[in-house]
């Protein structure tokens, strides 16, 4: 009776993204709630520099996208959604999980 390595590192996964999108979601919200003018919160990266809005894209590599200073008008749509699906995914994997217990109870 156990959990494939590969499920339970992509619920690992899954819930570190949770956790780190509610931080950067609660960050923004609390900043621009602070705001009484519609402008872009005083949000800093690692050295200090504020930043003007979201950075979107594919990382590395050849094939590296990215989009700079998507505004942050989008910033909690974009974060709320990625929160659902990552909740959407436990939920799935959480039944993919119980598949392979049971696949494992059932066995010789």
């Amino acid at each position: 009776m156990t959990i494939s390595k590969e499920t339970a590192t992509e619920i690992a996964y899954a819930y570190r993204e949770i956790e780190t999108a509610e931080k950067l979601l609660a960050e923004i919200v609390d900043a621009l709630g602070k705001s009484i003018v519609a402008v872009a919160p005083d949000i800093r990266d690692a050295f200090g520099r504020r930043q003007d809005g979201l950075q979107l894209g594919v990382p590395s590599g050849d094939t590296g996208h990215r989009l700079f200073n998507v505004p942050w008008a989008l910033a909690r749509p974009i974060i709320e959604a990625h929160i659902s699906a990552k909740k959407a995914l436990i939920s799935a994997l959480n039944e993919k999980a119980r598949i392979e217990l049971d696949a494992g109870a059932s066995a010789p």
